[in-house]
């Protein structure tokens, strides 16, 4: 069985190719598509009613940075305005704060909630802060109850990152008439509720999704901004009717790639006489793979960041999202927790393997991420047993430092505004192949290599030590 394991990667593309097929098609009959007004409108019709009829107003994106861009752009923050922000984002997140002459103010978050303490934003809060930010990290979803009712005190937005958080519609019943707030699903679990469901606070002032290529339910692109507040929402929809549309032409050549990318990605077959030769001649192939699933592979520039942002969803994207809306086999998502559960069960509990945020009310498995003492030597040594664990999977990095890489004077961070627990998931974090399509008797080899590598590491430096 140690042979197959070379055959899974840590990263993958929930698609299939019926859906690439369906986008092809999209895009060779655009001109057949209906117009971009109805396309929208059915879009977010869809959203209103899978979201628990609740009065929200629901927003098409290219991606959430366009959105979270379009909500600094209406607001017209005054300069060094704050936005405290959770500890781990992505760059092009923090580099938008500062293009728009705003400062980012970190927060750190607990490993096993990844929750921003409610004290420790408390005392973040000044004159100047405008917003908080909270990001689902890795499909884990925080009860933000508090913050947001801290956010209405303060007089402040509150936003929800739920871009790696999207596990489908909320089947909570509406028949009684309840109103969404009660039926918030992290704060009030009943029978009826899906126990992965979340669709965001009902008092946030915007929530962002995305449906980018490494994200559940793809559509190789674009995003939801779900808005709470009309007069925000207008003002939003207004500044995105004025930009440029994304060309179908661009969106193509994306989709291209990422049906390239599906074959290194998901097909064993084809993975497994790749995966010889890479390790034959000794290459690095997930960093070329991630270097083109990335929008960035570094923080971009203001003017490089605002014109790729700065675009409307093309027609055939617009009626991709609503087809795999409609479409989308939840069983994926299903069995992609109970594999990463069966996973976290059979691994033994050493000082060196510790996972994250199962503390979390609602835990879903975007990738599978644990935290190690010697992440290095631990992908090292399952690489020797064919386990094509990786460290750089994902653009999350933690927020201090990219304050403090910057090209200019050294930056530093006073101590309330650092975040050590954010910092060590960051330099100790693997991905390992665990996700839905793994097969059950493949992870148990999984699960053995893993545990006996964590033994040897601990055994290791046990000795060491004497």
């Amino acid at each position: 069985m140690k042979n197959y394991l070379d055959s899974y990667k840590s990263i993958f593309l929930d698609i299939n190719l019926r859906d690439f097929w369906t986008i092809s098609s999209l895009i060779r009959n655009e001109q057949r598509l209906p117009s971009y007004e109805v396309l929208t409108d059915n879009l977010t019709q869809f959203w209103l009613e899978k979201n628990h009829y609740s009065k929200h107003y629901y927003l098409p994106l290219l991606c959430v940075r366009t959105g979270f861009d379009l909500f600094l752009r209406v607001n017209q923050f005054p300069e060094q305005s704050e936005i405290i922000m959770s500890a781990i984002n992505i760059p092009s997140m923090i580099t938008l704060v500062q293009c728009h002459r705003l400062k980012v103010i970190p927060c750190d978050i607990s490993l096993d909630t990844l929750e921003m303490n409610l004290g420790n934003v408390k005392r973040l809060i000044t004159s100047k802060t405008v917003a908080i930010v909270h990001a689902h990290i890795y499909g884990r979803c925080v009860d933000v109850s508090k913050l947001v009712d801290l956010a209405y005190e303060s007089n402040i937005y509150f936003i929800e990152d739920c871009a790696e958080s999207f596990s489908g519609f909320c089947s909570c019943s509406t028949k009684d008439n309840k109103s969404a707030l009660d039926m918030y699903c992290p704060t009030n679990p009943s029978a009826d509720h899906h126990s992965t469901c979340y669709t965001g606070h009902p008092r946030s002032h915007l929530i962002l999704y995305s449906f980018g290529v490494l994200k559940f339910c793809t559509s190789l692109g674009g995003g939801i901004a779900k808005i709470s507040d009309y007069n925000l929402y207008k003002k939003m929809r207004d500044t995105s009717n004025r930009d440029p549309i994304q060309s179908i032409e661009q969106y193509a050549t994306n989709v291209k790639k990422y049906f390239y990318l599906f074959w290194l990605l998901n097909v064993p077959y084809v993975i497994k006489p790749l995966m010889y030769l890479v390790r034959l001649f000794k290459i690095n192939h997930m960093e070329f793979v991630v270097s083109r699933l990335r929008a960035f592979t570094k923080a971009p520039k203001p003017e490089e960041l605002f014109l790729s942002l700065r675009r409307q969803p093309c027609r055939p994207l617009l009626a991709f999202l609503a087809h795999r809306f409609q479409t989308y086999d939840y069983q994926h998502l299903q069995m992609q927790n109970q594999n990463a559960l069966y996973v976290i069960n059979q691994l033994n509990k050493t000082p060196n393997i510790q996972f994250i945020g199962l503390e979390c009310p609602i835990k879903n498995f975007w990738l599978f991420p644990v935290i190690v003492s010697k992440p290095d030597i631990f992908v090292r040594m399952l690489s020797e047993h064919q386990i094509d664990a990786y460290r750089g999977t994902t653009q999350l990095n933690v927020i201090t430092k990219q304050l403090t890489d910057t090209d200019n004077v050294p930056v530093s961070i006073d101590d309330c505004h650092k975040c050590p627990n954010a910092e060590y998931l960051i330099e100790h974090v693997i991905y390992l192949p665990v996700h839905c399509y793994v097969p059950k008797q493949v992870l148990d080899c999984l699960v053995k290599v893993v545990n006996q590598t964590a033994r040897q590491i601990d055994q290791y430096y046990l000795r060491s030590k004497l």
